[in-house]
């Protein structure tokens, strides 16, 4: 017996040692527990994999920006500057202010599938199966295996998480939310007992979440400083708060290349000087607010947000008695707390807030604070079973048949209302939208500060208009463009593109001016002599710059989690085999 406990001792140490370094989602029996996962999350889109890819109110758009995004990639342009084929051939620079994460994801399943259909949902799939092995992550460093195996199958079909792939396609939200567990996972390993690979994991995947989906990202970002403040050990509150600055600059470098070509150049374009449309208002789009009743998409928010309340009912009430109960809720307090400040942060008791926070007006809709909810409540669901399960062999109250009816019809209704009143697309007619939705009119607000809508704009005989002079097109690429323009009196070129400051034209080695024509088309003054011009959108070096730094960021970091994965399981060796042989087959009763 005394050689069994020794065992048990040494091995508790070689699992204790390990986690140090490598993430507990893989100590004791936890890959059957994420395989329990992933077989849920595959589940979970079954009825995509038989009827069709859903055809919510964004897939058209996320459609638009990821066909050309892909072609990009294919030409040589990591991260592309210029949606060439919009507008009608106009274009517009949303690849610069839109986050480009899903898309490169897209870009990635699509080079092993071979085709859009088949790309879009393996895509789906990775990103269902991750979203639940980071709320498993995030569980498993406050509790057991089994609690965080139901903290990732509840977050994997939690009604809000649902909702945005099936009925809203707010693809890059959804992609955005399978990164946050693993956001609030580090952190709370960082305030635990923090190691380089901890900051390294945050660091990354803090970066992922600015890459894929500013208002998660902006909602996220207050969400973490909350839950850190109330996870951080006072004794330890400046070293901690260090190591999470260095991770958030390490995010910071990361995604460089995007957010700092979007704060250099967010006043060029129409979004940061239009009138917001009142849809976009978040005064319009709170909970259960009186707009809800003339405002379509509040109206649906707010069933969701009925449907989440079923959902996290039994959490809930677990709680509610445990307080009573004077029990400690230790752990949990944090994720109670984020469950009840992110619900309120969605309704009209949160305005005040909603006035005075920096840039959280522009996350638009009150809502999408469910999304921190639903990952509230996955934990908190899963850490009340135990407790549900005691309560129901016990004594059965007609208050806890309430709960578990609340909790169905919250599922009842993401079957029917989310899941299965849902327009799908099967492979041809999927095929055949994304074709037509090319070259289509794009959202005001990504148009040049300068231009005019399509509707608006004067007619031209081609793609160059020099009046009486005659212009041959050599090439037309998305951001290089050469053409012959004969001899004449002509004194500029009007090129069906839109005016941005980027673009350059150069003929016989010398710059030729460019400018806005009154409609947003780009103006060329040329030589009176004939003229070969090429126009290229060239990037300043501010952007070389900040993809040098990107691109060495992220092998950083590659580097840190790859040696803290190897230097973890080899040190869990050593301490393996440092344990008999005759005594350490006793590992098996433990």
């Amino acid at each position: 017996m005394k050689s069994l406990a020794a065992t048990k001792t040494i091995l508790r140490r070689a699992i204790s040692s390990r986690a140090d370094y490598f993430p507990r989602a893989f100590r004791e029996n936890d890959p059957a527990q994420l395989a329990i996962i992933s077989i849920v999350a595959v589940v979970a889109l079954l009825p995509i994999m038989i009827y069709g890819i859903p055809n919510g109110a964004d897939l058209a758009n996320h459609l638009r920006f990821a066909l050309p995004f892909h072609e990009a990639i294919q030409s040589g342009h990591f991260h592309p500057g210029w949606l060439a084929e919009s507008n009608d051939g106009l274009g517009d620079p949303r690849f610069r202010f839109y986050p480009p994460g899903f898309y490169y994801l897209l870009s990635a399943t699509l080079a092993l599938t071979g085709g859009w259909f088949s790309a879009t949902l393996a895509a789906f799939i990775v990103l269902s199966i991750v979203g639940g092995a980071g709320a498993y992550f995030w569980a498993r460093t406050l509790g057991a295996p089994k609690m965080a195996r139901w903290a990732g199958v509840l977050y994997v079909l939690a009604p809000y998480r649902l909702n945005e792939l099936y009925q809203a396609s707010l693809l890059s939200e959804y992609a955005a939310c399978s990164i946050l567990p693993f956001t609030f996972a580090f952190v709370e390993r960082i305030c635990r007992k923090p190691r380089a690979f901890d900051i390294a994991g945050l660091g990354a995947a803090y970066a992922l979440l600015i890459l894929t989906n500013l208002p998660l990202a902006v909602i996220g970002s207050i969400s973490l400083a909350v839950y850190a403040l109330l996870r951080i050990e006072r004794k330890n509150f400046a070293a901690t708060c260090a190591r999470l600055g260095l991770a958030v600059i390490v995010a910071l470098a990361a995604s460089s290349f995007f957010w700092t070509t979007v704060i250099a150049e967010l006043s060029w374009i129409k979004g940061s000087a239009s009138t917001p449309n009142v849809y976009y208002d978040y005064r319009a789009n709170f909970l259960f607010s009186p707009s809800a009743l003339t405002n379509r998409n509040t109206w649906y928010a707010n069933l969701l947000a009925l449907a989440a309340i079923g959902f996290l009912l039994p959490a809930i009430v677990f709680i509610f008695r445990a307080f009573r109960k004077k029990n400690s809720i230790g752990e949990f307090k944090a994720a109670l707390i984020l469950l009840l400040a992110t619900f309120l942060m969605a309704t009209g008791l949160s305005r005040p807030l909603w006035a005075i926070v920096p840039k959280l007006s522009e996350v638009q809709f009150p809502w999408r604070w469910l999304a921190v909810t639903s990952l509230m409540g996955a934990l908190l669901v899963a850490a009340s079973i135990p407790q549900w399960i005691e309560q129901f062999r016990a004594k059965v109250r007609p208050r806890d048949l309430a709960v578990a009816f609340a909790f169905a019809l919250a599922c009842f209704f993401t079957v029917t209302q989310v899941i299965y009143d849902c327009d799908y697309l099967g492979h041809a007619k999927f095929d055949s939208v994304a074709h037509d939705v090319r070259g289509a009119v794009s959202f005001k607000d990504w148009l040049p500060i300068a231009a005019r809508d399509v509707v608006h704009i004067e007619k031209m005989n081609g793609r160059v208009d020099a009046g009486n002079r005659a212009v041959t097109i050599d090439s037309w690429e998305p951001e290089r463009r050469t053409f012959h323009v004969a001899a004449g009196p002509e004194p500029s070129l009007r090129v069906r593109t839109y005016f941005y400051p980027h673009w350059k034209a150069v003929s016989a080695g010398k710059t030729l001016p460019v400018s806005a024509a009154p409609d947003g088309t780009l103006l060329i003054s040329a030589p009176a002599q004939a003229a070969d011009i090429e126009l290229v959108f060239q990037e300043p070096p501010r952007v070389h710059l900040f993809e040098l730094v990107s691109a060495l960021t992220w092998l950083l970091l590659i580097a840190m989690l790859g040696f803290g994965l190897i230097h973890g399981r080899e040190r869990s060796r050593e301490l393996m085999r440092s344990v008999p042989g005759a005594i350490a087959t006793g590992s098996a009763f433990l």
